[in-house]
Parts: structure tokens; sequence; C-alpha cells
């Protein structure tokens, strides 16, 4: 349901020499009732040199996992050894695997394979260009492409890319395009501009699930995380972040709305805020932040917010706030005490089409996603300390309700089962 989860072990570790490094991300695609995962194992020689193949694995319906002994994909020559992420999907009677890569020139690629079958048969067919936009910097990570609807939605991750504002904020970027695919000419022709897939600070490499429950919806998780920075309470645990809620993607008027998966609504439990109209009628805070929480909030007269979490005293906290003038959301966790990556900045502001109308916060211990207006998201890695536990909030005639959040995760963290 996409909600409630448990830990079934490893599932995929290195034990051939092709991923000798690693085993890298990936996606999948059902088939016979088969569940197929394509990654990248990551490889370095004698000198250090990485090489990345692609792999193959397949599922049961026992959950049993079995990898194949050799690559489906082998290093292509005229790139460098940056070659991942393989992202297979099926169009026009073929399996199809889009690759992210880097040529010699060291500027970023897609690269685009297909086949009958999905265990052999790859053949390169090019690099799949972006009409209009002939570089996104040295390397794309973790492409993906869907059909949502009678559209496709192309994703990926550029590292690189030259100053656009909102767009390189972070030390990296996800970025989207809704348009038409041209497999025959190996092009996508974009409907509109490049735009990010969330306004926050941590949120990078996000991929959509293999589904055939919805044809004009997309399910999407990102790394709650960005490349090449610092958290330092999950760096010393030795954990690389984690995942997003999944969301829900669909094309509406030629514009991509995410919201929160359906199963998210039962994540509310007992109410202990809720105000109507800018009066409040219940209050069982008592001032006090809950660690994980969902706030849904209504703006009827598109008035300034200003929500400030877990604050400590009289500072800021993690503010949330909306100025109705210029139609700007900001996160801003620069009062803090725990300031994390401060060389990006400490303050995100996204500026909406039309005024804003709706908020849904989740927040869980470390982490605080913000839905504004079914459409754009802003994710950010907080950690407060044990003094930042205050929680205040202003705003005329807006609507608030705070609910607790249930627990949906069971995990005792064990990773290798014997």
């Amino acid at each position: 349901d996409l909600l409630h989860w448990k830990n079934e072990g490893l599932a995929i570790k290195p034990t051939t020499p092709y991923e000798n490094d690693g085993c890298f991300s990936g996606s999948a695609y059902v088939k016979d009732n088969v569940l197929y995962l394509v990654y990248t194992g990551n490889t370095k020689d004698d000198y250090g040199r990485m090489v990345e193949y692609q792999m193959l694995a397949a599922m049961d319906q026992e959950g049993r996992i079995g990898k194949d002994a050799k690559p489906i994909i082998y290093p292509q020559s005229g790139y460098t050894g940056h070659q991942r992420d393989p992202h297979i999907f099926y169009e026009k009677g073929k399996y199809h695997i889009l690759l992210g890569a880097q040529n010699e020139n060291h500027e970023g690629r897609l690269l685009l394979f297909s086949s009958r079958h999905i265990r052999d048969g790859w053949k390169l067919m090019g690099e799949l260009t972006i009409e209009g936009y002939p570089s996104f910097g040295y390397m794309y990570e973790c492409p993906d492409i869907q059909k949502v609807g009678r559209q496709w939605l192309l994703l990926f991750s550029p590292q690189g890319l030259h100053e656009k504002g909102d767009l390189t904020t972070n030390s990296y970027q996800s970025v989207y395009f809704i348009g038409d695919l041209d497999l025959e000419n190996l092009k996508f022709i974009p409907k509109g501009e490049m735009k990010l897939l969330d306004y926050g600070f941590d949120f990078y490499a996000p991929q959509c699930a293999f589904q055939k429950e919805y044809r004009d919806k997309a399910v999407l998780e990102g790394w709650f995380g960005c490349s090449d920075c610092c958290y330092p309470p999950t760096d010393e645990e030795g954990w690389a972040n984690m995942q997003t809620l999944p969301r829900m993607l669909s094309i509406e008027g030629g514009r991509l709305k995410q919201r929160p998966a359906k199963a998210l609504k039962a994540l509310r439990k007992d109410v202990v805020f809720e105000a109507f109209e800018g009066s409040i009628r219940t209050n069982r805070l008592f001032g006090r932040m809950p660690s994980a929480c969902v706030m849904d909030l209504e703006n009827p007269s598109d008035s300034d917010i200003r929500l400030n979490l877990f604050a400590k005293n009289l500072e800021r906290g993690f503010e949330i706030s909306y100025n109705a003038s210029t139609k700007t959301v900001a996160c801003d966790r620069t009062d803090m005490v725990h300031v994390v990556n401060p060389e990006y900045g400490s303050r995100r502001e996204v500026v909406l089409d039309e005024p804003l109308k709706r908020m849904e916060i989740f927040v869980d211990h470390s982490t605080v996603e913000v839905f504004i207006n079914d459409e754009t998201v802003m994710s950010s890695r907080i950690f407060p300390t044990a003094s930042e536990h205050s929680v205040r909030m202003s705003g005329r005639d807006i609507n608030l309700k705070i609910s607790l959040a249930d627990t949906t995760v069971n995990d005792d963290f064990v990773l290798f089962r014997r």
C-alpha cells in the first residue's frame, strides 16, 4: 500500500567480479510474475579506475532472488567509466534501457539500449537527445522515463549544471521535462522548460516504480539526501540517508502534479491541534513540537503564514513561511543548532504560479516534506536537539490541523540474515 513496510533483509550484494566495488542503483520490470531487477555493478581495477557494468537479477513470487553471472550490458567505448543507473521500460514491441553516461569530453549523456528480450540481446541504439538542450553538465544520474496518460515524463539528475538560479542551488539537482518521445530518431521533444522536481534542500536521484494500476499516474520516491553533502548524524552511524515518502505524479493541463500517495492519509492518528479561520478549537500540543506528525493547512483568505517547527526559545527553528504578495513559499533552517551543509545556503524559496491554498506537511524526526497546492514539493533534512522542541504558528483565517503520525515501518535493522 506504499505505507506499511517490513525489512525483508538484504536483497542483492556483490558476489561477481563485475561488482567488486558495489551494487549500484537501477530499476525493475515485472513480466510473467517475475520481478526483473536491472542494476549497475560498480568495479575498480588495480589502479583505482572505475568500470561499470549493467547487471540483471530476478525475484520470483516467493521472494527468492537469483542473479545472472554476467552483465547484460558491458561498458561502451567512447565513454568514461561513468555508465550507470539503468532504467528499463517497454514501448513499441521492445524493451529499452535508458542509461546515464559521460562521454570522453566529460559531458553528460543519455544512452538508449533496446532488446526483444529482458535477459539478452541488448544493443546500443545511440544517445537520446533532448531537443533544444545540447548539454546538462558532466554527468546524468538516475534517468527515468514514464508515459503518464498520453504524455511522456523524462526525469534525471544532472551533475555540473551551469548557474540557472533556483535550478542550481543544491550540490546537484533532480529535473524533469514533459513532452513527446521519438524513439525512431532518439529524441525527446519537450513541451515547456526544464523544471525541478523538488525545491527543498535534500532530494536527489528519484525513480518511479513499475506499476500497472494507474495509466495516468506514476509513483515516485527520491533519495532523501544529496551527493557530496554531509549529514553528520547519519554519516557517523554508517547510513546513506533514507527514502522520501512516495508521491503520485500526474500531468494535468500540461503541468506536473505531485501528491502524497493515497495510503498516506492513514498516517494521521490523534488530532492534537486544530484551528479554524484562525481560531483555536483544539490544543493538546502545549507549545511542544511532535517529533512525527502530519500538518494539514488551508489558506482560504490568501494571507501571510509562518510556521516555526523545532524552535528553541524565541529562535525560528525550521521555518516554513508564505508571502502572499509575492506568492513565495520559503523553508529556512538558518537558526537550527545543527546547520547542515551551510555552503549551499540555509534557505530555499519557490514562487508559486497560483496563491497558496493548501499544504500537507509530513514531519518524521529528521525529515520535513512540504506538499504545496498538490503540485510543488520541498524536502529537507533537519537534526533538532533536545532543546529544540517548540512550535509556533501565525496566519490570519488559516485552517490548520496537526495529527500525530502512525508508525508504519517494521524494521529490526538486520541487514544480513544467515
